[in-house]
């Protein structure tokens, strides 16, 4: 498993409390609003039909199509030694529209605990491509097998924390609907595996913007009633993703990420 929760450090890193390393997040009254308004306030799918899935798919491309975006660009390592791959899986759970994600097992020497999407390094010396290692890591995680699953796009890679690892998305939906329940979950690795619906990341009252160092607003999610937090490099592919497939293009600013045109 690769747990996707930092950035490089010359991007972001450190992010989970309200006032950590310089990060100071904002209310949701001010430039937070701002931030994530211009994605609207609700998903731009309601179900995972063929003609959604159709749109998301478009989108990603057309996304793809119009080159790296700037921020992305700003993230790249410079000295790359290896690659990785993380699925962002979109499934219908009772009919809504929902993205799985783990919870890394606490026995694990790094990142225990944290929330990612499942995933791992890529074996460069096979020539596996970036797209069988998310869904071959996915199946051993949470026994999906590839089959079930229809990719859809990608995302620009982005570094880890260490800038020595540039870590692919391949976004895909799994065809039919989920129980998790019935997931074959690989507890040497994994503590659980859970789903959040779509919808979630479009209410104001679990997403925040964090400032870093002074010059970047980095997306974070959070539910303090649950004690959920999902920060670092998962936040940024998913903000990424909601920026790609929103109703309206998103044009990327200096200093930013994902400022979708109104």
């Amino acid at each position: 498993m690769y747990c996707a929760g930092r950035l490089a450090s010359r991007q972001l890193h450190g992010i989970g409390s309200r006032s950590r390393g310089g990060l100071r997040c904002l209310s949701t009254t001010d430039a937070g609003d701002r931030f994530f308004a211009r994605l609207g306030d609700a998903p731009p799918v309601s179900a995972l039909d063929s003609t959604s899935i159709d749109t998301i798919a478009r989108r990603l491309s057309h996304a793809s199509s119009q080159g790296t975006p700037t921020h992305l660009q700003f993230a790249q390592p410079t000295h790359p030694q290896s690659n990785a791959a993380v699925l962002l899986l979109l499934c219908t759970v009772n009919g809504q529209p929902s993205v799985l994600f783990e919870e890394r097992s606490g026995r694990l020497n790094t990142h225990g605990g944290e929330v990612c999407f499942p995933g791992g390094k890529a074996d460069d010396t096979d020539g596996e491509s970036l797209e069988t290692t998310a869904l071959r890591e996915t199946h051993e995680e949470v026994g999906l097998p590839a089959e079930r699953i229809r990719v859809l796009g990608g995302i620009p890679p982005v570094p880890d924390r260490s800038g020595r690892l540039r870590v692919h998305a391949v976004v895909g939906v799994l065809r039919g609907e989920l129980d998790v329940r019935r997931l074959r979950v690989n507890r040497e690795e994994v503590e659980r595996a859970f789903v959040l619906p779509l919808a979630w990341f479009y209410r104001a009252d679990v997403r925040e913007a964090v400032r870093f160092r002074g010059t970047r607003w980095i997306p974070q999610y959070r539910s303090d009633r649950d004690g959920l937090v999902i920060w670092g490099l998962t936040a940024f592919i998913l903000h990424e993703f909601l920026c790609r497939i929103a109703r309206k293009p998103c044009a990327v600013k200096q200093g930013g990420m994902g400022n979708c045109q109104g």
